[in-house]
Parts: structure tokens; sequence; C-alpha cells
């Protein structure tokens, strides 16, 4: 190949001096531009390390430098004694290339998997972006003493030994197992050994875990209509087959599940607090629900995300309390009673399970934090998380009673709310036929995130309402709040 004329190269390769940008990165940046343009082809020699850095007036350890860079990437190569060359055999236009913002995408660059597609859209997302009040399942985070637990954070990461300070056991830290076990004995009247339980980052990993391990494509699940967002997502878009089983003041329809869709694989349920009516399954329907899995050798998920904040008497028993059979997987979390940034959740299962799902734990990838875990267990063994649970509890039984006495007093030409007994939300039905999705958008344009009924169901239901988490609104606001909300909802 014939030489370049003297100053081919150079009157293509410019340096600004003065720049925020580094003299190496600039002349890196024009050898590649030159090389991926094909304005420097395959095989072209290029000036000497020490020709190149007298012409551009800089110094040849800053050449020598940007010259065994492109050399590493394989841009270019050197030989001995001759000098350096772009490579040969270079298909640039598989190259990345930023200097050519109108370059078209690759054909089908933007085909998704058919599980993906499920995603998109995704009626989870309304959890997302900035939380404005009444937003459901949002703690009183103002609340938790925050200077106490980074004090147990501290502690715990000064304590940690070499396995705490690498990825930990696949079940979870053992300490924080054996915590949880004690607290739902204590408090669930469950009978727990520590070996059952798997933490996970969360109720929502808990689910696509149990999912993985239980179920095959086209499963069948009987699931709460209305029920659970997320939960429900994550089941269909591991290919399972999702269907409606309506609520009545009992909880779970199971009779008309029976009669309308085939035999499940799984059951899932939130027994102690429907997600999002607020019912308590009765126990004649949690006995009816055990034995209907027990004969059909369905297995049932036991969602319990807030069973915590009971307001009248002690919390009861979990459903898997009655489960003799051990059929149930009981899933907890630590985002209600706590915060959500926590990342910490955890799956109760039948022994003959235990080490399928700490296997597919570990291929999922353990997301919480060992530190994390070990300062949980301290929290909960000090007595300090039982203390935050009854101050919450006082807490958010009052912000209850109030939001309900304002909604009474300010919405009753818009809303009929529904005190609930327990849980941090409370549904309240719209009047006049007013669409909840219109609902939503309206109290939204004004600061207020409650939460369409429409989006927990996917068969629709008689009445529409809003799902309003008083949880996390200080009691104090909560009038003002409720004035602006009737005056929304009235226009519509």
């Amino acid at each position: 190949m014939p030489k370049p004329p003297k100053g081919a190269l150079l009157q293509n390769l410019s340096i600004e001096r003065g720049t925020s940008e580094p003299i190496y990165r600039q002349i890196d940046a024009s050898l590649r531009r030159l090389i991926l343009e094909g304005n420097l082809q395959p095989g072209q020699k290029l000036p000497s390390t020490r020709e190149l850095a007298d012409e551009l007036g800089v110094s040849r350890i800053t050449v020598k430098s940007v010259y065994e860079q492109l050399s590493t990437e394989g841009f270019v190569r050197s030989k001995t004694g001759a000098g350096t060359f772009v490579a040969e055999g270079l298909d640039v236009k598989a190259l990345p290339d930023f200097q050519r913002p109108h370059r078209q995408p690759r054909l089908g660059s933007t085909v998704i998997s058919v599980r993906a597609k499920k995603i998109m859209p995704s009626k989870s997302a309304v959890r997302l972006g900035k939380v404005d009040p009444f937003r459901p399942g949002v703690p009183a985070l103002e609340l938790f003493p925050v200077k106490l637990w980074n004090k147990y954070l501290l502690d715990a990461a000064i304590s940690c030994d070499r396995q705490n300070m690498s990825y930990g056991e696949f079940k979870g830290q053992s300490s924080l197992r054996q915590s949880i076990a004690r607290h739902l004995i204590n408090t669930r009247g469950m009978q727990v050994d520590p070996e059952q339980i798997i933490i996970t980052a969360g109720a929502q990993q808990a689910f696509a875990l149990t999912a993985l391990v239980l179920l095959n494509p086209t499963d069948t699940v009987w699931y709460e209509n209305p029920g659970h967002i997320a939960g429900r997502e994550v089941l269909e878009v591991l290919g399972a087959n999702v269907v409606p089983v309506p609520i009545d003041e009992e909880g779970m329809d199971i009779n008309y599940a029976i009669a309308k869709h085939s035999k499940p694989a799984l059951i899932f349920t939130t027994p102690s607090h429907q997600q999002p009516l607020g019912t308590t399954m009765s126990l004649s329907r949690r006995l009816m629900l055990l034995n209907y899995a027990r004969e059909s050798g369905a297995w049932i998920v036991e969602d319990d995300y807030d069973s915590e904040f009971r307001y009248r008497g002690q919390p009861l028993p979990a459903l898997s309390a009655l489960d003799s059979e051990r059929s149930v997987f009981y899933v907890g979390t630590f985002s209600k009673s706590m915060f959500a940034a926590m990342r910490i959740g955890y799956v109760v299962v039948p022994p003959a399970f235990v080490e399928a799902f700490a296997l597919a734990q570990n291929l999922l990838g353990q997301s919480s934090s060992s530190v994390v875990e070990k300062a949980l267990s301290m929290f909960m063994d000090d007595g300090r998380f039982s203390d935050h649970i009854r101050k919450m509890r006082r807490v958010y039984r009052e912000r209850h009673n109030i939001l309900h006495d304002c909604l009474v007093t300010e919405c009753a030409d818009s809303l009929e709310p529904q005190p609930t007994d327990a849980g941090m939300h409370m549904l309240a039905w719209l009047k006049n036929n007013v669409d909840d999705q219109a609902a939503h958008r309206a109290l939204l344009d004004v600061g207020i995130e409650c939460l369409p009924l429409s989006v927990y169901c996917t068969e629709p239901l008689e009445r529409s309402g809003i799902v309003l988490g008083f949880s996390g609104v200080n009691e104090r606001h909560m009038p003002k709040l409720v004035k602006r909300m009737s005056e929304t909802l009235r226009t519509l």
C-alpha cells in the first residue's frame, strides 16, 4: 500500500488545549474516528510516536500510551522495527459508531422475549417514582428509629466475620432465620424450624422463587380477584395460567373456584388481611382451603404482608399455623413493618423443599446483604422490632380512625369508606358511577396518590373504588388532604 502523503493523517487529527478533556483522550478519539470512518485503511501505517508527538506538540509518552491502548483493543498492531499499522480484518460496520447519531438501528434490535412482553405494561409500575400522600403500603417512615438502626448496622459491620463479609449462606444468615422463627412462633402461632426459612430480597423475590420451584408452564394458579398486583404478574410472566377467584365476606370463594376452574397446582391468598379489600378469611373458610389443598395435591402461598398491624385484639394465627399437612408456603416481608429499602423478606417452606429453594435462591442471586441481615437479627433479638411494631400499631390505629372520620364528614357524597380492623390501607367505594381510573388520575393531579381498585383485578367488579394508604400520612395533614380529595371528586 503506498505511503500516504505527509499530513494526510494530521489534517484530520486535531487537539484543543484548555478544555476539560485530556489531550490523550482527544488523540485516542480522533484516531478511532479515522479508523471507523475508513479514512485510515486496514494495513495502513501510522506515524511513529515521535513524529506524531512532534507534529501535535505533545509528549511522546502521551502518544505511546494512546497507541498501546488502541493495540490492546485490536484497532492497531505493532511490528517491532517496522512501526504501527491499522489492524487488518476489521469489520468496521460491526463496531460501535457514536459519531453518527442518525445511524439506523439493527433490524430486530427492539424485539424482546415473549415472557418480557408480559411485563409491558405492568400494573405494578404504579408503585414506582415519587411517593404522594395515601399511596398504599407506605409505612410511617418519619417515625422509624433511624439513629438506633444505624447503630445496629455499624455493630453488625464491625462484628462480621469473613463469611458474613462474603456472600453469606444460601438460605440467609442463620441468626436472622432463628430470629424470624421466634417471631413467627410468638406472634403468628406457627411451628417453625429456622432451617425452613429462606431469606429473600423482599416478598416479590419470594413469589418468584416459589413459582420457579413449584410451577411448570401453563400450570393453573387460583388467585384472588381483586388481588396483589405484582404477585399475580410474576406468576404470569413465569408462564402460569392465573385464574381469578372472587372474594366474599368470608374470604376467597373456594366453591366458586372448584365449580369454575380446573384443579390448581398453586393457590395464592392473603387470608389475614385480604389485599386490597381488607377481608379476614374466616376459620371455616381456612379449613376448607386446607382440606381442598390436601385432597387435590395443590400448594398454597400465604402472603402475610401486613399482619403485624391488627387494631382489635391480638394478631390472628396464620393460615400456616393450621397446616398439619405441610402444604402452605408462608411469605413475609419487612418492607411494611420497617421500610422498603431494607430489601429483606422470607419464605417458610415445608421441610422437603428446603434444599430446592436454597439452590434456586442461589441461582436467582442472594440480593440481600448479610451485614443487614445480621443487623436485623440483633434488632429483633433486643426487642427493638417488637417495640417498633407496638408503637406503629397505635399510630396506624389513630391514623385509620381519623381518615375514616374525615372521609365520612367531607366525602359523604362521593365515597363510602370501608373501615378495617387491620393493615395499612382502607378501601373506599366510589359513588355516582365514577370511574376509579378517572378518580385516580384527577387525585394524582392534586398530589393525592390513591390506587384505583381496578388495577388489582383481572375481572371487573360490580363497583369501583379507590385504595387509600393511611399509614404513611401524618394525621395532622389528613383533614386538609381529605377536603382537597372531596373537592376534586365533586368535579368528576
